[in-house]
């Protein structure tokens, strides 16, 4: 689910919403879904921080009927546990497929979309969501 921010809020944290960045650990190697300053699993500050292919495999999904002010018009929702090809976990909403047509352990890739607006002449906010990758 999407939370509103006001303007600045949502400038400071805007690379999170519109990129996909894996902090790694210079000291235990773990990696973390999102730009952090320290290691969340040792504590250690020497971190650097590399951008998601966006490439990754959805190992599973589920179907959100949870209705949110700025979900009204997209329910119901599919969302999936998606493992990227850097090895990272994160959970996001699956778009441009029917869930008939969605299978566990497809390949899917982290696309820019639109979430939601103030209102018709008002701040549009975009975040990353996940799309099955064709294959032919």
């Amino acid at each position: 689910m999407f939370l509103k921010l006001s303007v600045p809020q949502f400038w400071r944290v805007k690379e999170n919403q519109y990129k996909l960045v894996i902090t790694v650990c210079s000291e235990c190697g773990k990696k973390t879904i999102f730009k952090r300053p320290v290691c969340p699993h040792c504590g250690s500050g020497k971190v650097e921080y590399v951008e998601s292919s966006g490439m990754g495999v959805l190992e599973s999904f589920t179907k959100v009927y949870y209705k949110t002010n700025s979900s009204e018009d997209r329910l119901p929702e599919l969302v999936g546990a998606v493992r990227l090809s850097e090895g990272v976990r994160l959970i996001g909403e699956i778009v441009g497929v029917r869930e008939d047509e969605l299978r566990e352990n497809a390949k899917v890739e982290a696309v820019l979309r639109r979430y939601l607006s103030d209102d018709p002449y008002g701040v549009i906010y975009y975040g990353i969501k996940f799309k099955p990758v064709l294959t032919h």
